[in-house]
């Protein structure tokens, strides 16, 4: 998250998530690569679910400790992986109840 003197308050009191999605088909790239590819990006996996449809898997990844450019050079890298994988990141920003203004 961006800090400027306007915001800087409500930093401590918010945190910042990205869900990846992922449409993959069963030829592609296996998890093993995907993990990788975060591994690589420094990013904190929170959350990952595959569904099987038909013969393709959609993957949601859910990450934190990356800011919103990070987010997107990490879509740009997992979309590399293979031209055939069609990516979609959302950017969350959470209310911590627990953080202390």
């Amino acid at each position: 998250m961006t800090t400027s003197p306007h915001t800087a308050p409500l930093d401590s009191q918010f945190r910042m998530t990205h869900t990846f999605h992922l449409s993959l088909g069963a030829g592609e790239p296996a998890a093993g690569q995907l993990e990788s590819t975060l591994k690589s990006a420094s990013a904190r996996v929170d959350k990952w679910l595959i569904q099987r449809r038909g013969g393709s898997y959609e993957h949601s990844i859910t990450v934190g400790g990356i800011g919103e450019g990070s987010a997107r050079a990490l879509r740009k890298a997992l979309a590399s992986l293979n031209s055939e994988i069609k990516v979609h990141v959302e950017h969350m920003l959470h209310f911590d109840s627990a953080a202390k203004a």
